[in-house]
């Protein structure tokens, strides 16, 4: 899809209480030079708090996309948690290249559970669900100098929180 085919194009300029990723699976991730694009077929949540959203209540939107703008692609950090043999927890560093071709390919999907925010970098706590072993494990993406334009086109009523 393309920017133009969404009704709404809704900048992150402190939207932390409006629109949330929290528990949302992407399924599909493209990137270029400048931009992280992260597909979610099951949409993301948007909040009473936000103008578009009248229902006074916290529901799904439809199919939607976030686009992180970043300043240099290649400072994107994904360290995925693995347990060891011995019950050990080792951080594995994976290339955004990786991620995207684990997630493109169906080898797994990447859920997103939590953000940390500065000024100039967004973290986000994420799960990588498979349907073969490991089922799932925990991974970090840092997203150095990010801006994120969240893009969808209705709300789902009756996809409520």
């Amino acid at each position: 899809m393309s920017d133009a085919t969404f009704k709404h194009n809704d900048p992150d300029d402190y939207h932390e209480r409006e629109l949330i990723l929290h528990d949302c699976i992407a399924e599909k991730i493209l990137c270029t030079n400048e931009m992280l694009r992260f597909c979610f077929s099951g949409g993301f949540w948007v909040t009473p708090f936000h103008k578009a959203n009248d229902l006074n209540k916290t529901v799904r939107t439809d199919a939607a996309q976030v686009d992180f703008h970043v300043d240099e692609i290649n400072d994107v950090g994904v360290y995925v948690y693995a347990k060891t043999f011995f019950k050990k927890t080792m951080v594995e560093y994976w290339t955004l290249k990786d991620l995207v071709d684990a997630v493109n390919s169906g080898k797994c999907t990447l859920e997103f559970i939590y953000q940390y925010r500065t000024y100039f970098e967004q973290m986000w706590l994420c799960a990588l669900r498979s349907k073969k072993k490991p089922y799932y494990r925990e991974c970090q993406l840092h997203i150095p100098g990010a801006a994120a334009t969240y893009r969808w086109n209705e709300l789902l009523p009756d996809r409520e929180r």
